[in-house]
Order: structure tokens, then C-alpha cells, then sequence
């Protein structure tokens, strides 16, 4: 969460979609649901058109600031509330709601709800009851919501309510956010291709929610949706996952094995079967359920299948939600090097539920917390200062950590705004990783976690930028292994430098056949790229042992 759980108030003219939409809402924040209509039938024991029959609009005003009175003095917070058209234009409730969180006022022309609601329904509305037909239900909503205009647009927020009710309740979702409120929303603006990270602090349901309406929302509407995931997620996220997405499409599964060795084209090849063989068509979408290895492979499934298929990416590992899902790079490995088959895939949209993060293995959440480590590197003193300050909180309990997950979202969707294909700025997000990636190579992609790889290259990073740029920061290293051990990192490359590792960096898919361009850090916030000749890369490893033996 952004802040506190408050209220969410929903308004608007009868028929205006309150209630529909706010269920929804609800679902995707994460938080209860309350119809007030529906409360005041419970408390009056019986139906708001009876109360109106017998009391008058009078008797059910009064009942109507009974229920509300009662919901405002209990404790709970989190609520999404949708009011009677009437309530919020009473006097003194805008005033009274607004201690209590924001009030969102959708606007939907009269013509929309005239077509949307049943008889049934425009027979259970006391003020539209009376109406002869269609356009007297218009004409009726018409004069009702330019008396109540005025009222209505003092709530805090107003969004349109024309179009799907999943279009509707993202752009509440968007509304609030940019207020503080709910989920919190990042923007990677790459033009007519731009799409959104979600990150909020529920789990499993609330990301079904979350996309479930982005794919009803999406244009072409989707017909099937193929999730990929590996044995351990589905063991504990893909049944509830699915049940959340509400039955709306057929879910077509592929589940591999955990582990970085799925990162092959054995397994590549089996996914594409699976997805084949249920016929998926280009106006489907893969939803990649898991961390980075099924990031990366999902997203080169999609990439590849029928030459493109949408993609979106549901990370269930800190390391692939600050890093991997966004910006549209996948891949497999090769046995001679990590990522070195792969195409850049933007996806559609990325959801982020923090709460997944509960049944992580701690050694999984640490791998992730180098990551978050080089975005504070890359960006500045105040993303690196942030993780300092709260080092030890955000390793104990990383799932309270949505405001940081979303900044280092953030950070990498400028980049990638201004760099997709990584031909300049975007590089320096290769920091720690020609090392790393030659320290995991060495491993056998399993002896070390990708964010402990990364760790050790940064370390080495900032010792090779002590060596081969003037003026560089004597200190950093020092800042950032002591940072690394406080986050329970491993911080000590000296197993790994020898010839080995020369050999795995000459293999990295970044060197040439005459340099290797390292990503080193002059400074926190002053990172750049600094090629380095490939014939004198043994002097270089070796002086990178040296100096770690001195210190």
C-alpha cells in the first residue's frame, strides 16, 4: 500500500454501476465490500422499494443516515462502499465521508444506464419506477443527474463510467493511485505499446483479480488464457489464481519444472507444445505465474509462438518484480552462456501481489534484495539511502515493502522508456552481471542464486571502478559490502577469480571479439559503461584478486 487502508466511496446517479463495479474494486484492492443499499435492507428488514412505498423518500433518507452513521463509527478501514444515488447529496455527507477517504463520483450519461438496466431492475428503483419505457428512463436519469451534477462532482475523483465495467474500475484503480490511495501504479511509457505495473499488497486473489479485468478491459478480447508456471508455484498459487480470474476464459496450464535448468530449449520446446496443442491463437495471452526463470521463459514462448502472442508477466519472486518482468527481455540459456538466446517482448501489463512473497524461501528473497541493491547503485543517494536506512525491515519482511518495489518499477520503466533495446543508458542495468553472470556459469546455473551472482559482481564492479577510473569513490566498495552482509548477501568473489572466470566473461553474450564492456560505478549514481580489452582481461581478474587479498 501507498499509505493507510482508508474508505473508498462510490457515487453516482441510480443505475450509475456502484455496485457492480465496487465488488470488483474491492477484489482487486484487495479490501471488503459494502452496498449500503443492501445494508439498509438488512437493517429495516425489507426491500428499499417497500421503505419508499411505505415511509416516502423522507422515511428512507432517515434510514439511509442510520446505516451510514453505523458503518462510519465501526473500525474497520479498507472498505470499498458503494452509496445510494441519493446519499452522497444529502446535506452534510460530502463533508462527513471525506475524514473517512476519498469519494469517487461516476459519471455514466443517462443513455448508458438507460441501456444497461433490465425492466427488472428499473422496476426495483423507486425513482425510475414510474417510467413508460426506455426513453422515459432516459429522460427520468437525464433530469436526475443534471439536478444532482453539481453535488456529485464535488467527490474527490470523477471517472467516467461509459464502457465496460472492467475498463471502469481500472480507471478508478488508476484515479486513486495517482492519489495515494490503493494500488500503486507505474507507467512504462513506450508510446501505443505503453502498458502498466500493478503493485499491491494482497496475494494470489488479488492478482486474479487485477487480471482478470486487464484482460477483459484488452482489445481483442482474449479467448484463452495460457498460464505458464513452474511445479512449485502451481503447487501453491495456480488453482486460487485461476479461481480468481472468475471462469471468464478457458485457462490452458504449462507447468515445468522449478529450477534455472527450465531455462533450456528442451523445456521451451514443451511449452510451445502445450500451447500448440490447445490452439492458442494470436488474440490470446500467456500469463507468466512465477519468478524470473519463468519470466524469461514464458515471455520467449509468447514471443516466439505464432510470431507473437500478448504476454503478461505475474512475478512471484522479489528479484522478478524489481527487475526481470519489466521491460520486455526473455531468453533461455545455452550451455555456454546465460540469456544468450532470447528477443525483447514487451508485456501487456505486470501485476504485483507483495503477499506471494510470504512463502518465498529466505535465500529467494535475498537473491532479490541485490537487485533492489542496483537499482540504489544505478539511480542515487536516495533510492541507496532508503535501503540503507531500512536494510534489516525490508529483509525480515519483504512483503511490507510495495512503496520500494513500485520506486524500483519506476526506475526501470525511465530507463527502459528511454533505452528498450539496450543501446545505451539501459546497459548500465547490466551492473554486477557480467561478473555474475560468469560466477553462475561457473556454478552450473544452481550453485548461486542470480541476485548472489549479481551481488559478487557488483562488489567486484566497484572494485575494478577503484582501479581503472580516476577519481572513482575509494569507499564503495566498502558501502556496499557492508550494505550486502547487513542483507545477508554473500560478498566475498575471491573463489571465483581465476581463469575460469575469464573464460566465462569472454563468452558473455555483451563481449565482442576484441572488448568487453563492464558496467562499473565511479560513484553511487555515476555508473558507466567502460569497455575493457578482452587480451587484457587475465591482467584485470588477477588484479581484482590482488586487491581483495590486500583489503
Amino acid at each position: 500500500m501507498i499509505g493507510p487502508s482508508p474508505r473508498v466511496f462510490l457515487t453516482g446517479v441510480t443505475g450509475a454501476g456502484k455496485t457492480c463495479a465496487g465488488r470488483r474494486l474491492a477484489d482487486a484492492l484487495g479490501w471488503r465490500f459494502v452496498d449500503l443499499d443492501a445494508a439498509i435492507e438488512a437493517a429495516a428488514g425489507q426491500p428499499i422499494a417497500a421503505i419508499f412505498a411505505s415511509e416516502g423518500e423522507q422515511g428512507f433518507r432517515a434510514h439511509e443516515r442510520a446505516a451510514l452513521s453505523a458503518l462510519l463509527a465501526a473500525s474497520g478501514s479498507g472498505e470499498v462502499v458503494a452509496l445510494g444515488g441519493g446519499a452522497y447529496v444529502q446535506e452534510g455527507v460530502a463533508e462527513l465521508l471525506a475524514a473517512f477517504g476519498p469519494t469517487v463520483f461516476l459519471d455514466t450519461p443517462a443513455e448508458v444506464i438507460a441501456a444497461r438496466l433490465s425492466d427488472a431492475a428499473i422496476a426495483e428503483r423507486p425513482l425510475l419506477s414510474g417510467a413508460g419505457g426506455r426513453g422515459e428512463v432516459e429522460a427520468a436519469l437525464s433530469r436526475l443527474l443534471a439536478a444532482r451534477r453539481g453535488l456529485y462532482e464535488r467527490a474527490e475523483v470523477v471517472v467516467d463510467g461509459a464502457g465496460s465495467e472492467a475498463s471502469v474500475v481500472l480507471r478508478v484503480l488508476s484515479a486513486l493511485s495517482a492519489r495515494g490511495v490503493g494500488l500503486s501504479r507505474v507507467e512504462v511509457p513506450l508510446g501505443d505499446r505503453a502498458y502498466p505495473i500493478w503493485v499491491g499488497q494482497g496475494g494470489v486473489g488479488q492478482i486474479g483479480a487485477l487480471v482478470g479485468l486487464a484482460l477483459e478491459a484488452s482489445s481483442p478480447a482474449p479467448g484463452k488464457v495460457a498460464v505458464v508456471t513452474d511445479d512449485k508455484v502451481a503447487g501453491l498459487y495456480l488453482d486460487a489464481f485461476v479461481e480468481a480470474l472468475g471462469g471468464r476464459w478457458p485457462v490452458v496450464p504449462a507447468v515445468v519444472p522449478q529450477g534455472e535448468g527450465s531455462k533450456d530449449f528442451d523445456t521451451l520446446k514443451g511449452v510451445w507444445g502445450s500451447l500448440l496443442e490447445a490452439r492458442l491463437s494470436r488474440e490470446d495471452v500467456v500469463v507468466a505465474l512465477g519468478g524470473g526463470v519463468i519470466g524469461d521463459l514464458a515471455g520467449f514462448a509468447a514471443a516466439t509462438l505464432l510470431r507473437g502472442v500478448r504476454l503478461v508477466q505475474v512475478p512471484t519472486t522479489l528479484l522478478s518484480q524489481v527487475d526481470s518482468s519489466v521491460g520486455g527481455k526473455t531468453g533461455i540459456n545455452h550451455p555456454l552462456g546465460k540469456n544468450l538466446i532470447g528477443a525483447f517482448h514487451q508485456p501487456v501489463g505486470v501485476v504485483i501481489g507483495m503477499g506471494v512473497l510470504r512463502t518465498l524461501d529466505p535465500r529467494q528473497v535475498r537473491s532479490g534484495l541485490a537487485e533492489i541493491v542496483k537499482a540504489g547503485l544505478i539511480e542515487g543517494e536516495g533510492l541507496l539511502g532508503w535501503i540503507e536506512r531500512d536494510a534489516e525491515a525490508i529483509a525480515r519482511r519483504p512483503w511490507e515493502q510495495e512503496a520500494l518495489v513500485a520506486a524500483c518499477c519506476a526506475f526501470k520503466a525511465r530507463i527502459v522508456a528511454e533505452d528498450e533495446r539496450e543501446g545505451g543508458r539501459r546497459a548500465l542495468l547490466n551492473l554486477g552481471h557480467t561478473f555474475g553472470h560468469a560466477i553462475e556459469a561457473m556454478e552450473g546455473f544452481g550453485g548461486v542464486t542470480h541476485g548472489e551472482a549479481v551481488g559478487l559482481g557488483m562488489v567486484l564492479a566497484a572494485r575494478a571502478a577503484r582501479l581503472l577510473i580516476k577519481g572513482a569513490d575509494a569507499g564503495l566498495e566498502g558501502r556496499l559490502t557492508g550494505l550486502l552482509t547487513r542483507l545477508e548477501l554473500p560478498t566475498d568473489p575471491a573463489p571465483y577469480l581465476g581463469e575460469e572466470m575469464v573464460r566465462r566473461m569472454k563468452q558473455d553474450k555483451k563481449a565482442s571479439s576484441s572488448t568487453i564492456t563492464l558496467v562499473l560505478p565511479g560513484a553511487v549514481g555515476a555508473v558507466a559503461l567502460h569497455p575493457v580489452d578482452v587480451e587484457g582481461l587475465p591482467a584485470l581478474i588477477g588484479r581484482l584478486a590482488s586487491e581483495g587479498s590486500a583489503n
